[in-house]
């Protein structure tokens, strides 16, 4: 079995994904990880050196090239990766894709206490930072709704979301 875990930045891929993959017994990869690890450097640096163009690209790249070669894991990628390069396809192809909706305001608090750990949004203020999340939001959620499977996350324990991709998954 190949689960993907895609949506918005804030909505718990990697930490689902690690408790999913331990439930299942599947090796847990995040795409953003492998990325870091293959270019030695950080997400934030490859952006402001390279720009998006460029990241996207190699994001492409990698994970075509992961998603030929294993044969069972739990995957999470960045919010963006499903957005570029018909990855959303690609994804869908290879893997069972499940899509960790929530609402926006459910995002903007998450990001709001989690911004000085995620580069892209350190600098923003209170009302950029909301912004920046509908703008970007409004944006991809067209990709996420192409997943196999979505999952109502808001208000749900950490638990219960697992219990219902496994339910899905059997």
């Amino acid at each position: 079995m190949k689960v993907t875990l895609i949506g918005y930045m804030g909505c718990g891929k990697t930490s689902i994904g690690k408790i999913l993959s331990e439930k299942l017994k599947f090796f847990f990869y995040d795409l953003d990880s492998m990325i870091v690890q293959k270019k030695k450097d950080s997400i934030y640096n490859i952006f402001k050196k390279n720009g998006e163009t460029f990241f996207r690209k190699i994001e492409h790249l990698i994970l075509k090239k992961f998603l030929k070669k294993h044969k069972q894991y739990i995957l999470s990628v960045g919010g963006g990766t499903p957005c570029y390069y018909n990855n959303i396809y690609l994804l869908n192809k290879y893997s069972k894709t499940f899509y960790l909706k929530t609402n926006i305001y459910t995002l903007y608090k998450r990001l709001y206490i989690e911004k000085k750990n995620r580069p892209i949004i350190s600098h923003l203020s209170k009302n950029e930072l909301f912004i920046f999340i509908m703008k970007h939001f409004s944006n991809r959620i067209f990709f996420y709704e192409k997943s196999s499977k979505i999952i109502d996350i808001t208000g749900k324990s950490k638990k219960k979301i697992i219990k219902e991709i496994i339910n899905y998954i059997e």
